[in-house]
């Protein structure tokens, strides 16, 4: 199979230092920042935001990519995780040795910055995650490329993040968790974040949304919780949320009012995007008589503006192009978290895309991404 197609990594994470708020708040605020704190009775590293536990376990996870997993990593400490995590130049030669030319980042321990509650202290951690990954990212900026996370708690402020992140600190995206609503109560679509997809349309940049597996926010983990067996949650709750927001978004009318805004749908597989369109593209004929504000049907929708991301090892890349073309596939590693395949996870990708075309192969392996987020071929 030929090798000399640009692989961008739509989707890897970093790992922020585990004192980086505590530190870089200002003074006041110091006292409710996200912070870890080592439990030594149950063995695990406990996340704390503003005067609640956001998790007692598994940050490991954020950071162990290749190792085991037993018992949510009890005894591992989340600052003993993967150096590529922490350190730009050890991820540099991560991408070297596993064949990566650009990687495209989000945050580790800030997926949870989306569940601060006070729209002040979220937003300083924003701009505190956003600071530091400019920090990382100048490492060498053609091949890291980082997403900056926005304050939707305040949708002012969420606007002039977004322009600082883009505009001063060179971040080539925003990203929100998919969860339906915000700790206000206010979903997603509610009017009073029209200006923040105002803003990050005309920036041109994409907005992401990267779900966590986590009870920090209302969505489908506090709400389905207690109906799923054990060892079904992470794998649901990620696409549950994601197939929600992404139905509202397109019912609401936010992609016919911002035909210019792009949107990536992370980290819950891509094969299910088929069926969402064939399901959504129905039920609009059958209740078009609620929403004559849309001009066309979500399938097309999704294909003008929408982008969806694969894990590796998925078998139905080649097959779901005949639905949804070869234009919205990317892929994503997740590295450094728990459930990546390290290493060795762009010959896992090879291995599952043979009966693509040349031509799709491309696309899904670097050129749509390039494109999802502005970047030059030349990167």
């Amino acid at each position: 199979m030929p090798t000399d197609a640009l692989v961008v990594d739509a989707d890897g994470h970093v790992c922020e230092p585990p004192d980086l708020w505590e530190t870089r708040l200002p003074a006041r605020l110091r006292d409710r920042a996200l912070r870890l704190r080592w439990n030594a009775e149950t063995g695990f590293d406990e996340a704390w935001v503003e005067d609640w536990c956001i998790t007692d376990r598994g940050l490991v996870g954020l950071g162990n990519a290749g190792e085991p997993f037993v018992d949510l990593g009890r005894g591992h400490r989340y600052a003993d995780g993967n150096p590529a995590g922490f350190d730009p130049r050890a991820r540099l030669a991560t991408l070297d040795a596993e064949g990566i030319d650009v990687a495209v980042l989000y945050g580790g321990l800030a997926l949870s910055l989306p569940a601060i509650h006070d729209p002040d202290v979220a937003a300083w951690h924003c701009r505190v995650y956003n600071d530091w990954l400019a920090e990382f990212c100048a490492a060498d900026p053609r091949r890291l490329v980082g997403v900056a996370a926005l304050p939707l708690q305040d949708p002012a402020a969420a606007v002039a993040e977004a322009k600082r992140a883009v505009n001063e600190l060179g971040l080539r995206g925003a990203f929100l968790r998919p969860n339906p609503l915000n700790p206000d109560g206010r979903p997603l679509h509610d009017a009073a974040h029209e200006r923040v997809w105002e803003t990050i349309e005309a920036l041109g940049v994409p907005l992401a949304f990267h779900p966590a597996g986590l009870w920090d926010m209302p969505g489908t983990s506090r709400a389905m919780a207690g109906l799923m067996a054990p060892g079904t949650h992470h794998a649901l709750i990620l696409f549950f949320d994601q197939y929600m927001t992404l139905a509202n978004l397109v019912y609401d009318g936010v992609f016919e009012r911002h035909p210019g805004l792009r949107v990536a749908i992370l980290e819950c597989g891509g094969g299910w995007i088929a069926h969402w369109m064939d399901r959504l593209d129905e039920f609009t004929e059958s209740y078009g008589w609620q929403l004559p504000h849309l001009r066309l049907r979500p399938s097309e929708y999704f294909l003008r503006q929408g982008f969806v991301s694969f894990d590796p090892g998925e078998r139905t890349m080649g097959a779901l192009t005949r639905f949804m073309g070869e234009n919205t596939m990317i892929w994503a590693s997740d590295f450094p978290h728990s459930d990546a395949k390290h290493p060795g996870v762009v010959d896992e990708l090879r291995a599952h895309t043979a009966d693509l075309s040349p031509s799709a192969r491309a696309a899904l392996f670097g050129r749509n991404a390039l494109r999802l987020y502005g970047l030059p071929e030349a990167a």
